[in-house]
């Protein structure tokens, strides 16, 4: 079943926009950093980082329930690397993802099942993945890398 899904973005002075997304939520500003902006909003690379860190974080709740697995919560952090490209343009080289759990690898029996399949499940972030390299990390509650 395709799908579609509208935001409105209501110019409102410099670069700070109204962006609406309908009667379902409420909407917020977002702005560009000085000199062009004044940092009064979330900026496209901000918004960037949270869909994608959300879309995988949403991805790996939905993968864990269906194994009825619990790993104590779940923290994300996405960052976007920008730089500069061939053509001196600003560019999103990529985005780092790092997942925390809130249990330790030994307090969750199958998480390595889980942490197989549950990028591939992301509409966002395997969307992202065909045109910015994107890496994802996942470590238990006491700092150890599963993933």
């Amino acid at each position: 079943m395709a799908e579609s899904v509208t935001v409105t973005l209501l110019h409102k002075e410099n670069y700070r926009f109204e962006v609406d997304f309908g009667e379902a939520f409420e909407g917020y500003l977002s702005d560009e950093l000085p000199p062009l902006g004044k940092r009064e909003g979330a900026t496209p690379p901000h918004v960037l980082a949270a869909a994608v860190g959300n879309c995988l974080s949403a991805s790996l709740l939905f993968v864990l329930q269906r194994n009825q697995l619990d790993v104590g919560g779940i923290m994300t952090k996405a960052t976007c690397h920008i730089d500069r490209n061939e053509n001196r343009r600003f560019r999103v080289k990529k985005i780092d993802v790092s997942i925390q759990l809130g249990k330790a690898r030994s307090d969750i029996d199958g998480i390595e099942q889980v942490l197989a399949s549950f990028e591939d499940v992301g509409t966002v972030s395997q969307s992202v993945k065909n045109g910015i390299p994107l890496d994802v990390s996942v470590t238990d509650c006491e700092g150890r890398r599963l993933k």
